[in-house]
């Protein structure tokens, strides 16, 4: 009787070291590829660390997260990319990223006042045919980038 209670604790201890205390686990998710954790179930409490290496040039990241109360750590490292660190709440989370390109030319809509651009059409200004902006100087349209005629 005695070595079946011991066999029977040993199971129950092993079982519980193997599964968890019967703690409730959240799963991580991401909307995008490029994410990388150690494990997509965390308990409440429990450090998670989170990769991201599609690192692109002259490309600006903006990370978030689904939740209000989910505090994302960032840091970088060579050999990881962006890393990112946060406590897990007691819900999941939903991560993503969104990204642009900070190299492409990004025109103003027409007649739209710019800085520096109080209404007033500057000395030797010219109109662009395509998007009718009048206040261009430079050989090229300041709100399409056209060719000046």
């Amino acid at each position: 009787m005695k070595k079946k209670s011991i066999c029977f604790l040993t199971g129950v201890i092993i079982f519980m070291s193997l599964f968890g205390c019967g703690k409730p686990k959240y799963v991580l998710t991401f909307e995008k590829t490029g994410f990388e954790t150690e494990k997509k179930k965390y308990e409440e409490g429990e450090k998670v660390t989170v990769y991201y290496d599609m690192i692109a040039t002259d490309t600006d990241y903006s990370f978030y997260t689904d939740s209000e109360d989910v505090v994302l750590k960032q840091e970088y490292d060579n050999n990881h990319g962006y890393v990112f660190t946060f406590q897990m709440p007691a819900h999941d989370v939903k991560m993503g990223v969104s990204s642009r390109n900070s190299m492409i030319y990004e025109p103003v809509n027409p007649g739209e006042i710019t800085e520096g651009d109080e209404g007033e059409i500057p000395d030797g200004a010219w109109k662009c045919p395509e998007c009718n902006y009048d206040k261009n100087t430079g050989g090229f349209c300041s709100n399409c980038g056209s060719k000046k005629p």
